[in-house]
């Protein structure tokens, strides 16, 4: 009954603004992780060779990760041994667990983004997906393709995503463009905020995927085409382009039914 009690005098302060006390509370906080008070837990990493003193409580309250680990048999111990974390960037992400910040630049957000992710700091992989789009003529797409595909990391995935969209008349003339999987091309077309000077351009652009590897890709083309504003074409177009794509012939006939024949609109589907 006591600590019931005690929770419900325990303010929710997320989405307030921050009253002095606890402003005042998190930058003694700060100052305990900076002065090394009252530490409680020392990471040992060997790559390079590294003590990192930390407080359980703000790890925990930072990541589930942590709070996994400490309450794990290994966590119980004063000094806990982690091998598969460079120091350095482990030392950030420590830092970033007190102040929601952290020192990214183009040479270290692979390692810490995939850190990141190890550690289950979600802000922190969003703020190493954001620097990346911030930065991305100098980091590459290709560079962020390539992370992307290594990790499977879901922000970057979908930042991606709202990139290519924004851009898609550039990215569909790059080499990337055209080894896109089948589903990550549906939802670029699908999208209503799609940045094209007309339904044309999103055609030409199929097209161009498809012929890239025909024998593999004939079967998902006519799903693809048929997410397309068909109607938005006039029929010629119908006829010359869409009708002679391989398992696209109804496609073309259904958009012609539809645009010739405004009366039968209601017994169509496209």
């Amino acid at each position: 009954m006591a600590t019931n009690g005690t929770r419900q005098l325990i303010p929710n302060v997320i989405g307030h603004n921050l009253t002095p006390f606890i402003k005042k509370l998190l930058n003694n906080i700060c100052n305990f992780y900076d002065e090394q008070d009252l530490i409680d837990v020392t990471f040992k990493l060997s790559n390079p060779t590294a003590l990192i003193p930390a407080h359980r409580l703000i790890l925990s309250a930072a990541s589930p990760y942590f709070k996994d680990l400490f309450k794990s048999d290994k966590g119980l111990t004063p000094v806990i041994e982690l091998n598969n974390i460079d120091s350095d960037i482990f030392e950030l992400l420590i830092a970033f667990c007190y102040t929601g910040k952290t020192l990214i630049i183009i040479e270290n957000v692979d390692v810490m983004l995939k850190a990141a992710m190890y550690l289950k700091l979600d802000e922190a992989v969003v703020s190493c997906v954001d620097y990346i789009l911030q930065h991305i003529t100098e980091y590459t797409l290709q560079r962020a393709y390539c992370l992307e595909r290594e990790t499977h990391c879901v922000p970057l995935y979908e930042k991606l995503l709202e990139y290519e969209i924004n851009n898609f008349m550039e990215i569909n003339q790059t080499p990337d463009f055209l080894r896109f999987e089948a589903e990550k091309l549906q939802a670029i077309i699908e999208s209503n905020n799609l940045n094209v000077t007309c339904e044309e351009d999103t055609f030409h652009a199929i097209k161009r995927w498809y012929e890239y590897d025909t024998s593999v890709r004939q079967q998902q083309l006519p799903d693809l085409i048929g997410r397309l504003r068909l109607t938005h074409f006039d029929t010629n177009f119908l006829l010359r382009n869409v009708k002679t794509l391989p398992g696209c012939e109804l496609l073309a006939y259904k958009a012609i039914s539809w645009i010739t024949l405004p009366s039968d609109q209601t017994k169509i589907s496209l």
